[in-house]
């Protein structure tokens, strides 16, 4: 009989716990799907890393004979070290405008398995002796590339072709960007190449000596015991930088992907499966309350409580079932193209999605709990109920004069419904609070997931049209005299404004904290590089001092007034130089000074890297036919291509943020339309006694819309600070070393939000409506004793 009982109550209900149910299934699909990806991601890693012996630390030095690499393995604590030569060159495209790159890195050719070891996904060995090379299987697909096709690459001023006989992956390279100021692969315009050391070194200057190495650690040994003893080792060959498996870049970004990801998988289910079991809480106290006369009468034919109560928590129970059950199996089908998302920016051999059932039955597990606990708080009223009491039909709430009713212009202005409403709120002061907290739920998580649907644009907007400013930026292939660049570019044609720029990797110390970064040196008058306040105001970059970028600041632990040292491969000693400001930077993390004062504290004289250019659009591709072969010039980036290949990334993973924008309009509309059905079900014999003493309809409806409204006014309001709340919180959940998430209150983001609360608000307006002309009132006045 009970089961025929749940049957018809849910069937009654079906509207009300279908909306619940899809809330657990978003909720334990995202979960499954999210946790399914990640296992994916560990599980390639750890075993491409393994197989291609990743190595444990790095270092990037000037130049060493390749001959002195086999001594520093004497030093304690080092398992293995090699020695590369590591260089980047241009692809000669005679028919593209946009230049394309290639970081050329060798190979030694004695040993079989070397450190970071890339793997061969096609074609065959590489022969020690001839110009044949590898590429990264990502810059081939994208180049429209073939197996035995010649590449020309422009190699220290003079044009070689060289054969691609196979594609290789290296595990230092699965998320490959050429420099730090991108945000992710493009190997459109960047790849990587291997060739044999032996071939390699006919090719550059360098010829013997070696630029880069890696090494593995003895087991037992830590980064820090080891660095200690190799530093000194490799200063006196001009050591550039030094750093640990975790700061290398490809691998950190892939590391804080899958925090991010462990971050997601933990709050996903907990926020839907809360917000479910808020519902499910409020949906079975109000049939509790509805059914006292029932749970009397079965109480008197002799139910135990004990069967009662499993009797209401079978309604929780079993939306948790289908919940996690349908989450589960949704959330299995959604990994695979979430998979196949990741292996475009992670190019991770072997990464592909399983099937597993592990998290579906930790999911309904999950589900089963939020439901049991949702189920019995709601329901454990009827234990209290004595069957005599039970049949009774509950006393009325007390009413009394609200707060409200003394403003008297307020007052004064309300219909009789309206008053009706008024009181009604306070009289039944839980629900009513309850109601404003979900719709303050609701208008937030719209909120939130439109703002994430478009802080990539603002990021962008931000870089493009407020810091950089110019349209062209010339990197150099070494430091050139400050005079040079600007006598030598500064009278290019179509040039309207020069400014050089000097870049310096560094580490900033600050008490017991230190972090690698790069200041960057600017003209005192800079246009084309702001640095900005967070109210957009321009901060003149410092002849005394530094100013630092918020993030950097904060990981450093320090404040304006404060003093730093500072280490660099371009200084000689360990300067000391005093903070004097910090201003906000969404993409990268830096620090800046004024250049000339960035040269003189260096001792470097007068240097730039890099030249920033404002020109006319018809001049940059002669500037670019002009020098794309000069030996001093590497990169020439241009700011309108780096502009389109971020919108084409937002396009194609638009649909993305649009998915997650609809689950924040269902959960808002669930809520909403929930807190109405629970209104009108414990309502219906109210609103029917208004209607038999001759109140219309609509005018019947007036008390409870009114009613909602003042609901989802106070909840709406209440919205926008837990909405800014919850905005600072993920910003700094997300925040990583490559990019911060800003935090910003525009108008129009609250404006969607309203609009999709008041939507929601007027479609369950809608449901009571229909509802109420569809109201028996002999039925619902009936007595039940």
């Amino acid at each position: 009989m009970l089961k025929r009982k749940m049957l018809r109550d849910l069937m009654e209900n079906k509207l009300a716990y279908s909306a619940c149910l899809v809330i657990i299934t978003i909720g334990l699909m995202l979960y499954t799907s999210i946790s399914i990806v990640m296992d994916n991601l560990y599980e390639a890693k750890d075993n491409f890393y393994r197989e291609a012996r990743f190595a444990d630390g790095f270092a990037r030095i000037r130049g060493m004979p390749e001959a002195q690499v086999s001594r520093l393995a004497a030093i304690e604590g080092i398992a293995e070290i090699e020695g590369r030569l590591v260089k980047d060159v241009r692809v000669l495209y005679p028919e593209q405008e946009k230049n394309v790159y290639l970081r050329l890195v060798s190979l030694p050719g004695d040993k079989a398995n070397p450190i970071n070891t890339p793997l061969l996904m096609e074609g065959s060995p590489l022969n020690q002796n001839t110009r044949e090379i590898w590429v990264s299987p990502s810059f081939f697909e994208a180049q429209g590339l073939a197996l035995g096709e010649q590449l020309p690459l422009l190699v220290e001023g003079r044009a070689l072709s060289f054969t691609i006989v196979g594609t290789a992956q290296s595990p230092e390279f699965v998320y490959a960007m050429r420099t730090g100021r991108e945000l992710y692969p493009m190997p459109e315009t960047f790849g990587i190449a291997y060739l044999p050391f032996a071939v390699m070194k006919t090719l550059f200057q360098e010829g013997d000596q070696v630029n880069d190495l890696v090494f593995l650690l003895q087991p037992g040994y830590g980064y820090s015991d080891v660095e200690e003893r190799l530093k000194p080792r490799l200063e006196s060959y001009g050591l550039l930088s030094i750093f640990p498996r975790e700061n290398q870049a490809s691998h950190l970004i892939l590391s804080m992907e899958l925090q991010q990801l462990e971050g997601s998988a933990t709050a996903m289910p907990l926020l839907f499966l809360g917000i479910a079991g808020a519902i499910l809480y409020i949906l079975l106290k109000r049939m509790v309350e509805q059914q006292r006369g029932q749970i009397g009468t079965l109480k008197a034919f002799g139910y135990t409580n004990g069967e009662l109560v499993l009797h209401y928590l079978s309604y929780a129970l079993w939306l948790g079932f289908c919940g996690g059950l349908l989450g589960g199996s949704l959330g299995i089908w959604l990994s695979f193209p979430f998979t196949e998302m990741y292996a475009i920016f992670f190019q991770l051999p072997g990464l592909s999605s399983q099937i597993s059932y592990k998290y579906v039955g930790l999911g309904m597990i999950l589900a089963f709990i939020f439901s049991a606990l949702a189920g019995y708080f709601g329901c454990r009223a009827a234990l209290k109920l004595q069957p005599a009491e039970a049949m009774r039909p509950a006393a009325p709430p007390p009413g009394h004069h609200t707060g409200l009713e003394n403003w008297q212009f307020y007052w004064n202005l309300l219909t009789v419904q309206g008053k009706m409403a008024t009181r009604n709120l306070f009289r039944n002061k839980q629900r009513s609070i309850l109601t404003t907290i979900g719709i303050m739920f609701a208008f937030s998580m719209i909120a939130t997931t439109w703002y994430f649907r478009t802080v990539a644009e603002i990021l962008v907007f931000e870089q493009f049209a407020l810091v950089q400013t110019h349209n062209l930026q010339v990197n150099f292939a070494r430091p050139l005299s400050l005079q040079g660049v600007e006598r030598e570019l500064g009278r290019f044609p179509g040039v309207k404004r020069l400014e050089p720029m000097l870049e310096v990797p560094a580490t900033l110390k600050y008490r017991w904290l230190e972090k690698d970064s790069v200041i960057l040196g600017l003209p005192h008058d800079a246009f084309l590089y702001n640095i900005l306040t967070d109210k957009g105001e321009r901060v003149a970059p410092p002849r005394e001092g530094i100013v630092l970028a918020q993030r950097l600041a904060d990981e450093l632990g320090t404040r304006v007034g404060a003093e730093l040292l500072l280490e660099s491969y371009w200084a000689r000693d360990t300067l000391k130089v005093e903070v004097v400001g910090i201003v906000p930077q969404y993409l990268g993390s830096n620090g800046y000074m004024e250049i000339e004062a960035l040269n003189k504290l260096l001792g470097l004289g007068s240097l730039a890297t890099a030249a920033l250019l404002s020109l006319e659009d018809e001049a940059i591709p002669a500037l670019r036919e002009r020098y794309r072969e000069a030996k001093p010039v590497a990169v020439m980036e241009e700011s309108g291509a780096l502009l389109d290949t971020f919108d084409e990334l937002m396009a194609s993973f638009g649909y993305m943020q649009y998915v997650f924008a609809v689950f924040g309009f269902i959960i808002a509309f669930a809520i909403i339309y929930n807190t109405s059905i629970v209104s009108l079900s414990e309502r219906k014999r109210e609103l029917a006694s208004l209607k038999v003493m001759g109140m219309t309809s609509g005018e019947v409806l007036q008390v409870l819309t009114f009613e909602q409204w003042l609901s989802s006014i106070l909840g709406m309001l209440a919205g926008i600070p837990f909405t800014l709340v919850l905005m600072h919180a993920m910003s700094r959940a997300f925040a990583t070393d490559l990019f911060s998430i800003p935090v910003r209150t525009e108008a129009g983001l609250f404006i969607v939000a309203l609009l999709g609360t008041v939507f929601s608000v007027l479609v369950a307006q809608w449901t009571i409506a229909r509802r109420i002309g569809g109201l028996s009132l002999v039925e619902v006045l009936k007595e039940r004793d």
